[in-house]
């Protein structure tokens, strides 16, 4: 059986795939697909963009891959929601790693529950909220924050809407990348593409435009490896023990 790792993009998977033996690169319709062997466990690392409905493309991907291999080993067992996430609560850190209870996705009003993951590790147990947009100002956060709320990510409710619905366990795993009193340099939100990536491209004209924002984007992008190696860390450190869950009805015609 194989365990499905969702994340945005995929440096954030790096540090977990340089820990698996037999990495391969996936023939995926994916920005980024490897699988590897830890543990005696196979593990589908994917990455294909910012938001919800990229994210719930991987699952997508991953399933009818999986539904035509012949080897028991590759099918689905369970899908991990990881990657990096800002802080609502101020007392976290950058690195600190957040387990999902449940998934909030403001957009569709849902709330998705996460099956507990076994770890000796520290980290924080919560509840996180997942909106296709950047939380960048701390305005921004601030409007997130409720009891219980731990961090902001974009990815968990495509991913596990579209687990769920095929009877797949899922989890959210993340690793605070901004705290909660911190704002970007850029609105991220007006350098998505049209399908909702973040455009490198913009995001250097912009750079290059407006010099002082340089060093910032320095720190940002170091302080992002920092969480990523953490995130990696960490999930080499889980102990994934998913059971089948009853495949959510669908609906037929009349």
């Amino acid at each position: 059986m194989a365990i499905l790792f969702v994340a945005s993009e995929a440096f954030e998977l790096k540090p977990l795939a340089e820990r698996l033996t037999g990495l391969r690169s996936l023939k995926w319709p994916l920005d980024y697909a490897e699988e590897g062997v830890w543990q005696g466990k196979r593990y589908s690392l994917t990455a294909n963009g910012a938001g919800p409905r990229l994210a719930s493309r991987c699952v997508e991907v991953a399933l009818r891959a999986t539904s035509m291999a012949e080897l028991s080993a590759s099918k689905l067992e369970g899908v991990v929601s990881t990657g990096l996430c800002g802080a609502l609560e101020d007392s976290l850190e950058i690195g600190d790693i957040i387990e999902a209870v449940e998934i909030l996705a403001p957009e569709g009003n849902e709330r998705l529950r996460c099956v507990e993951v076994e770890c000796d590790r520290e980290h924080r147990r919560g509840f996180v909220i997942s909106a296709d947009r950047v939380a960048g100002t701390i305005a921004d956060k601030q409007k997130l924050r409720s009891e219980g709320v731990l961090a902001v990510e974009m990815e968990a409710s495509g991913s596990g809407q579209r687990a769920i619905a095929a009877g797949l366990p899922f989890c959210c795993i993340k690793a605070v990348s901004d705290r909660a009193d911190e704002e970007f340099v850029i609105d991220f939100n007006r350098l998505r593409s049209a399908d909702g990536r973040f455009s490198r491209g913009k995001i250097i004209v912009y750079a290059l435009t407006h010099p002082p924002t340089i060093p910032r984007l320095v720190t940002l992008r170091r302080r992002s490896q920092v969480a990523a190696s953490a995130l990696g860390a960490f999930l080499a450190s889980c102990r994934f023990q998913f059971r089948y869950i009853q495949p959510e009805p669908q609906e037929t015609e009349q």
